[in-house]
């Protein structure tokens, strides 16, 4: 499949924003909108953000981007 029809594909699959958070992050933002906490929650983070960012590439010696794989642990499995 050339780059073109691969674009087309991912765009039909997955829309025109990208890029998309793994499944069980977005589950857990939607579900987060629909009882209303979002703007809530991630006021609450934001006081903490850079030191959990910067604690999570401390720990794996990697920058902190999308495609990192702290982002494809679901902390959900256990519940």
């Amino acid at each position: 499949m050339d780059e073109k029809k691969l674009l087309e594909e991912y765009i039909r699959l997955f829309g025109d924003e990208p890029p998309f958070p793994p499944v069980h992050i977005m589950k857990s933002l939607v579900d987060m909108k629909r009882d209303g906490t979002f703007e809530e929650k991630m006021e609450q983070f934001k006081s903490f953000k850079d030191e959990v960012v910067s604690q999570i590439e401390d720990i794996t010696g990697e920058n902190l981007s999308l495609d990192h794989p702290f982002f494809d642990i679901d902390f959900t499995e256990d519940e």
